[in-house]
């Protein structure tokens, strides 16, 4: 008897039937060789390195990463991509392609990549086999106050806390580039800015995108004079093809290429910056400028089906929030629900509702409040919390109230991620927080400014741990995360913008890809979900099955039909390759990695210190 895996010998059949046509026997010889092809292709894939022996070429995947053998830059902006991927073929580490693509994102992506603004960076260093986490968040200026914001008719002048410059915090971008670059870098810092100020100084072509985005920030961009920087002469609308020169901005990342961040918080241009502020009735100043602080932070961590994933800590609320639900999603058998079912959406809405609850009342400042991070995200609270989901039905957001960490003591940002040859790897989650920050650029230097005032917490009263002062910094979503594999090494690197909906957006790539096993670009383009905390109804991206939406209904979920969420920028780690997986759903992001080995072969500079060569 013949089995498939013993198919039978197309000769030999031709032989015993000698009234067979010619065409009949090599009909016969397509079908049974064709059967030995998909055969062999069952155990290994052209993406795996298969010979390409099939008579038509298939593939396991419908989306399929960038690969590359030298390193990898993933960002939102094509050109910003292109900095970051030259400066590893100069040999420069990580480190160095992360200071290039932040300062390239300010001039290029010029709605959330800044100067102005704030966030987290997260860097593994091959060396020493650490991982270090940057806190750039922005700080409420000295003057700043809770009365200051408050109008005539007692109620707190959002308006002011939203577009103009008494919007702005004291903005932390650039110190923190400088100081990465100090500790990590291994290229001149003036060459790793170079590549921004040319394109601020020569401009560059807008594509559809970039155009439609300053279009619709102009009301803002308007408002104040400097603003004209980013508004087309003559008052006419922005158009595709148009060329964008940002002579302001040039001058300025010349002033940083001279001087470092000295430039930005004490030289000529912070004294143009707090001069601008002060004509234009702000209150940022000079001596805001000069106290601001990058602060070192301890990166947290958990462990999740055998893989370590590292975040960083509060201020961030993201990523304690995201180990606390990585948690919880242990206690359940995730992969055998398989991606994308009504039952892992649905217990992926249970746990995010109840982190939800947590992030909103117990996180703030460090530095100024007492923040419980290591009982935040213990592997206790989190079997509490996920005894309590109920796998059929939907819990009312309304019972749902933050835990007590008592019992268990032990809108437009960007994220772009890079890992090199020598081992390094940086996570970068930056933000203007809305789309052109506050709108108010100041005078002479083309940098715009962000509005993350806004994001203390003021309905809640002095005593909230998110309450405003000053010198204080505001609670963020921001991201930027790092799985390691079980030998440790990186193996996943990723984050995104996206306001409240972040941390639940890199929940989501994270468990595509650790408990369905998808590829990074699979995992990128599966469709998304957001549950809250207080609002009862479940978002969901357009595109979902809607049978799994009739589904989720069944269970009691109340669905919400919305935009998509999120703009991840991933590097995944796999068959020997880095695979690069920008985000569809913002226009013109782009992955790019090396080929070919570095032009520049300076081990002990590029690897940030020594290299260590685990590529």
């Amino acid at each position: 008897m013949k089995t498939h895996s013993q198919p039978a010998n197309p000769a030999v059949l031709a032989r015993n039937d000698v009234s067979r046509t010619w065409k009949d026997r090599a009909l016969i010889v397509l079908l049974l060789t064709g059967l030995c092809f998909v055969q062999g292709a069952r155990a290994q894939t052209p993406e795996s390195g298969a010979a390409l022996s099939q008579p038509i070429i298939r593939y396991d995947a419908i989306h399929h990463p960038v690969r590359a053998q030298y390193g990898m830059v993933v960002s939102q902006n094509r050109l910003a991509t292109e900095v970051g991927r030259d400066i590893l073929a100069r040999g420069g580490n990580a480190i160095d392609a992360a200071v290039g693509v932040a300062f390239a994102l300010a001039v290029t992506l010029p709605r959330a990549g800044n100067l102005g603004g704030s966030g987290f960076l997260l860097a593994h260093l091959a060396e020493t086999r650490e991982t270090v986490a940057l806190d750039y968040r922005s700080v409420a200026p000295l003057a700043a106050s809770r009365a200051h914001y408050t109008g005539s008719d007692g109620d707190i002048d959002f308006d002011r806390l939203t577009f103009g410059p008494e919007a702005a915090g004291v903005p932390g971008t650039v110190a923190a580039m400088h100081l990465a670059w100090s500790e990590h870098g291994s290229l001149p810092w003036e060459d790793l800015l170079r590549p921004a100020r040319d394109l601020a100084r020569d401009g560059f072509e807008l594509w559809p995108d970039l155009a439609f985005a300053l279009n619709e920030a102009r009301a803002v961009l308007s408002v104040h004079a400097p603003g004209s920087a980013y508004l087309k002469a003559g008052g006419t609308p922005w158009a595709a093809g148009d060329r964008l020169v940002q002579s302001d901005l040039a001058w300025s990342l010349e002033q940083l290429m001279a001087q470092g961040a000295e430039a930005f918080y004490g030289g000529e241009l912070a004294r143009r910056i707090a001069r601008s502020f002060n004509d234009s009735g702000g209150i940022l100043t000079l001596d805001d400028l000069a106290s601001y602080e990058v602060k070192h932070r301890e990166p947290v961590a958990t462990t999740y089906r055998g893989k370590r994933v590292v975040t960083v800590p509060p201020v961030s609320a993201g990523g304690v929030t995201l180990l606390q639900m990585l948690n919880m999603l242990e206690h359940f058998p995730m992969p055998e629900y398989g991606p994308g079912s009504a039952q892992s959406l649905h217990l992926l809405a249970e746990v995010m509702k109840r982190a939800a609850a947590n992030r909103r009342s117990l996180l703030g400042d460090p530095d100024f409040v007492e923040v419980r991070t290591d009982a935040y995200i213990s592997k206790d609270l989190a079997r509490h919390m996920a005894a309590e989901i109920d796998l059929a039905a939907v819990a009312d957001v309304d019972t749902i109230e933050a835990e007590d960490l008592g019992r268990f003591e032990s809108r437009d940002t960007t994220h772009f991620s890079i890992m090199d040859r020598y081992g390094n790897a940086v996570a970068n989650t930056y933000t203007l927080g809305y789309s052109f920050g506050s709108g108010f650029v100041a005078e002479g230097t083309g940098i715009l400014f962000d509005n993350q005032m806004r994001n203390f917490s003021f309905r809640d009263g002095d005593d909230h741990k998110n309450a405003l002062a000053p010198g204080k910094r505001m609670l963020s979503t921001m991201t930027p995360a790092m799985v390691f594999d079980d030998e440790d090494r990186v193996w996943l690197v990723t984050g995104t913008p996206g306001g409240s909906r972040i941390i639940n957006v890199v929940l989501q790539i994270i468990v595509n890809v650790v408990d369905h096993g998808l590829n990074a670009a699979v995992a990128t383009h599966q469709p998304r979900i957001h549950q809250g905390w207080r609002n009862q109804k479940l978002g969901i991206e357009r595109g979902m099955n809607p049978e799994v939406i009739r589904l989720l209904e069944a269970r009691g979920h109340e669905i919400d039909l919305q935009q998509t969420m999120g703009s991840t920028q991933s590097i995944l780690w796999q068959d020997g390759e880095f695979h690069g997986a920008p985000d569809p759903r913002r226009p013109h992001a782009a992955a790019m990695g090396l080929q070919k080995p570095p032009v520049r072969i300076d081990e002990p500079a590029a690897a940030a210190g020594s290299a260590q060569s685990s590529r």
